[in-house]
């Protein structure tokens, strides 16, 4: 948790006259000329001149006072420790507010003991007043510190083997569902010059490719890439889809926006601001995209929020023929998530129900610590899981991301031995893992010609007879991806009009390997008469022709297909595999068949457009000798009878 540093300058604010302990004439002159360089930043000056007074007059406390400021400014933690206590040493009751400045720089460097016995003698002066409050907290939040330094959490971060890392900077990594690209964000020298000894930099992304458990194949994306920063970038399941941050461009709606590209024939599109109500005159960063597309996640410090930085996210209902982003609602995370502080750095894991983010708020270790929180509902949150020691540091923890299996995470960080900041993985504790997620991966087409078909593919938990991603194939090649969270059975249904709909069950109900997903090339049948289509997502238990309830979810889609096909009549075909009786089998596909045309007039679907008959097994699909093959035999279809009704 950062906190907001009381600079000791506040406390020379108070001092009035130099101390009439410095006799040295020279001394009090340096110091004076010291406060000025200070109060014009030149840091630099005014530390060796305090240097010099110190040596001159070593019991000149206002000199440490200020000196210890000087190092605050300059990040030198350790020495601005170092010279608060030898300030204390000298003189304890002159500034009684130096031991709570000495609290907040050992916090800062993670000596947690040493800040809680700064704040405790701070409280002890009785000069507290309006701070009291405030280091209460800080003793409270040491407290935590210690507790979850004292159980740490396994931790063996390995750098990424191959070309990701270089002698400069990479950071922000974004992975595909299938792990095999990530995309990152890497700091290029542009060949120019800030000044004589400063290289100019800029932030560009590049793509690497995983082969044989080694990163290969780093090209930059120079369609996207410009001469300006692009950064904080995440990409869609597909690897179709890239969410990014820009500031100060041309036409934007604040400092910083968020904008986006598409993968379409085989070239990312000119990038796009966002647009709102994502974007807004506020600053706006560090986008994540739902692995269903639904929403975008991002950080902003618009109003309405809790404080500084809040993470909202915005419902994405799919892209205009324009090829614009069509949004739907904007909600603030809430409470649950965000503090009167900051939060940063969201990333949704594709389960659609873990969130990884960083916050300085939430009881921690100090600076930005990376925490977890997990949706118990459509928008309630639980409190968040600090991922414990020594995942986070006193130091900033960002920009992690978890893969589809949710064992692995992987994020950037400066640490001893590498080249700069480089890109790390690292395996989660198990209770700070999501849910693991498998995928489905196919093309579409059109079953007479071969041509790839942009169709709309939905996913249902048939359970909760619930939508819970919709997506669609590429216009171009007909590909898409689909995450599948283990733990459930879905119903899974692609559909394009002027064509059968095409049914699908996956039951995830047991642990699946995530290292073999889902493959599948999907032929669509025009509707034409004799076409016909399985609805394998249509269920009765053994023995009985009563529909039961996870059918709901298909018999709504085939609903829908009579609606949107108008003219379209059609039989409800039953059968049955080869156990018991030819008459058995005859009467139960026949019921069978019967109760889902009844299903479909109770749904207002016209007794002219409907038939139904039961085949027993006389036509079955695949060999009855397995238990495999008489599953697949079990089913209910649809055949087009006439297409002019």
């Amino acid at each position: 948790m950062r906190i907001c540093e009381l600079v000791v300058v506040l406390l020379l604010l108070a001092i009035t006259t130099l101390p009439a302990t410095a006799q040295d004439k020279k001394a009090l002159k340096l110091f004076s000329e010291a406060q000025t360089d200070y109060q014009n930043h030149d840091e630099e000056e005014a530390l060796a001149k305090l240097k010099e007074v110190i040596h001159r007059d070593s019991e000149f406390v206002d000199a440490y006072i200020l000196l210890a400021d000087v190092y605050n400014e300059m990040d030198s933690t350790e020495l601005q420790i170092a010279t608060l206590k030898q300030a204390i040493s000298i003189d304890q009751a002159k500034f009684p507010k130096a031991y709570y400045v000495l609290g907040n720089a050992c916090y800062r460097i993670g000596d947690y003991r040493g800040a809680q016995k700064a704040y405790l003698q701070f409280l002890k002066t009785g000069t507290a007043g309006k701070l009291e409050e405030k280091t209460q907290k800080q003793i409270a939040a040491c407290e935590a510190a210690s507790e979850l330094v004292q159980n740490g959490v396994p931790f063996e971060p390995e750098i990424l083997e191959g070309c990701i890392n270089s002698e400069g900077d990479e950071y922000w990594p974004s992975l595909t569902i299938d792990g095999k690209t990530m995309i990152f964000t890497r700091l290029v020298s542009t060949g120019n010059q800030v000044n004589e000894l400063m290289p100019r930099f800029q932030e560009d992304f590049y793509q690497a490719q995983l082969v044989d458990g080694n990163w290969c194949d780093c090209e930059p994306l120079n369609s996207i890439n410009t001469k300006e920063n692009e950064g904080a970038q995440s990409v869609s399941a597909d690897g179709k889809l890239i969410f990014f941050t820009a500031c100060n461009q041309p036409g934007g709606y604040g400092s910083c926006d968020i904008y986006f590209t598409r993968m379409i024939g085989g070239e990312w599109t000119k990038p796009e601001n966002a647009g709102s109500p994502v974007c807004s005159t506020a600053w706006e960063s560090q986008p994540s995209i739902s692995a269903n597309g639904e929403y975008l996640y991002f950080v902003s410090n618009r109003k309405g929020g809790r404080g500084g930085m809040d993470i909202w996210r915005c419902r994405l209902k799919g892209f205009s023929m324009s090829g614009k982003p069509d949004w739907g609602n904007l909600e603030n995370l809430g409470e649950s998530v965000n503090t009167p502080g900051n939060e940063s750095s969201p990333f949704i894991h594709a389960d659609g129900v873990t969130l990884y983010f960083s916050s300085d708020s939430w009881p921690g270790l100090g600076g930005n610590d990376l925490f977890i929180s997990r949706l118990t509902n459509d928008t309630v949150w639980s409190r968040p899981l600090n991922l414990g020691y020594p995942i986070n540091s006193y130091k900033d923890e960002q920009g992690m991301i978890v893969d589809a299996s949710g064992q692995n995470a992987y994020y950037s960080s400066d640490r001893t031995g590498s080249d700069g900041t480089d890109i790390y993985r690292f395996e989660l504790n198990e209770n700070t893992r999501p849910i693991p997620v498998s995928y489905v991966k196919g093309i579409v087409y059109d079953r007479t010609d071969g041509t790839p078909l942009h169709a709309e593919i939905e996913l249902f938990d048939v359970d909760q007879d619930q939508l819970v991603a919709r997506s669609e194939s590429s216009p171009d090649k007909g590909e898409f991806v689909m995450c599948l969270p283990l733990g459930k059975e879905y119903a899974f249904n692609i559909s394009k009009k002027g064509y059968l709909f095409f049914s699908e069950n996956y039951a995830l109900t047991q642990v699946r390997e995530l290292t073999n997903p889902f493959s599948v090339e999907i032929g669509l049948e025009p509707v034409k008469v004799g076409n016909s289509t399985i609805l394998r997502n249509v269920f009765f238990d053994t023995d009985s022709y009563e529909l039961l309830p996870q059918s709901k979810a298909e018999l709504d889609k085939l609903v829908q297909f009579m609606t949107q096909n108008a003219g379209v009549a059609i039989e409800i075909g039953g059968h049955t595999d080869n156990v018991g009786s030819a008459e058995y089998n005859l009467a139960l596909s026949e019921n069978r068949a019967k109760a889902v045309y009844q299903y479909l007039l109770n749904e207002g679907l016209g007794v002219d457009r409907l038939t139904y008959k039961g085949y027993g097994f006389d036509q079955p699909v695949v060999s009855n000798d397995t238990d495999e093959g008489r599953s697949q035999n079990r089913r209910t279809e649809f055949k087009i009878i006439d297409v002019s009704k």
